[in-house]
């Protein structure tokens, strides 16, 4: 059995960053990983190139790629392609997991269609690094426990990151994210209300928007989707409401000569993670991003819907 410096090692765009970090504290206190970023004075004073030749296609394990339109085109990312190749040549492509980035999933042409890769809006981040703990093990990769070192650095990070999400929770600049969020996902439904209309003309839905309001028609029950907040400065309290309803939702302007009846409903909450702004279930804490909630509202509304 091959004597691995690495169980996992991370290929990722420079934007994306921030997404490996994350993957990597996950991974990091029961597997050895290699993150540039944090593995640069290993690399630096070596000759680049050969350096991440052996990483990527030699030292480590497994490989998680962090894929989107660009990957394999810029200098450090066109080196870890090629290693990964190579060694796939020789090996088969099972040490190499792919995390599609891009809004229309997809991976490298080059990549075998029988290969699986990991989708992050249907696993989420924890569900994607379970996968890829659970591959290194079955290439024979063993967890281990983290050291003090890398532990306090991991501490150090997460309460630098918790300060900023409290400050960005409690800021104007907070609630315009939010706001500018929920006009992105009125768009985001108009186009797959759009897409629903051409695909299967029978399923004739309509949205009704208001300023912090939206109204999905159709079906027989209706949905409301609510932004609801209090302060221009603060997102205390503020979420995110899904409901859906017998008769017309309730929405400005629109007089009920019969009490709608609400029958099921979602709640969502607008935080920081580490990878960015996003909307973050109440009952499973998992995060979305605008296109994942978008469909996730319809599949609520076209499953549940009499």
């Amino acid at each position: 059995m091959a004597d691995y410096k690495y169980d996992v090692a991370f290929s990722f765009l420079g934007r994306d960053e921030s997404l490996a970090v994350e993957l990597n504290d996950l991974l990091q206190d029961r597997l050895k990983t290699f993150l540039y970023s944090k593995r640069q004075e290993e690399v630096a004073g070596t000759d680049g190139e050969r350096t991440f030749n052996s990483v990527f296609g030699e030292q480590s394990r497994a490989v998680a790629v962090l894929y989107r339109d660009g990957w394999g085109q810029t200098p450090w990312t066109r080196i870890e392609e090629t290693a990964i190749r190579n060694r796939a040549y020789e090996h088969g492509y099972d040490f190499v997991k792919f995390i599609p980035l891009d809004k229309d999933a997809s991976v490298p042409r080059w990549l075998p269609r029988t290969q699986l890769w990991i989708g992050l809006e249907q696993w989420g981040i924890r569900g994607a690094a379970s996968v890829i703990e659970a591959r290194v093990q079955e290439l024979g990769g063993e967890p281990r426990g983290e050291a003090i070192e890398d532990r306090a650095v991991r501490l150090e990070r997460e309460q630098q990151f918790q300060a900023r999400r409290r400050d960005f929770l409690k800021s104007e600049q907070g609630v315009t994210a939010s706001v500018d969020a929920f006009e992105a996902l009125r768009l985001e439904l108009e186009r797959q209300i759009s897409s629903v209309k051409a695909t299967a003309p029978s399923i004739s839905l309509d949205l009704k928007a208001g300023r912090s309001e939206l109204v999905v028609r159709g079906l027989s029950d209706a949905l409301g989707i609510y932004w609801k907040y209090r302060w221009t400065n603060s997102l205390d309290g503020a979420a995110l409401e899904v409901s859906l309803w017998t008769g017309h939702p309730p929405f400005t302007g629109v007089m009920h000569f019969e009490k709608p009846k609400q029958l099921s409903a979602m709640r969502f909450t607008f935080d920081l993670l580490p990878t960015g702004p996003a909307w973050v279930s109440t009952g499973d804490e998992r995060a979305y991003t605008i296109e994942g909630l978008a469909t996730a509202i319809l599949k609520f509304y076209m499953d549940h819907a009499t």
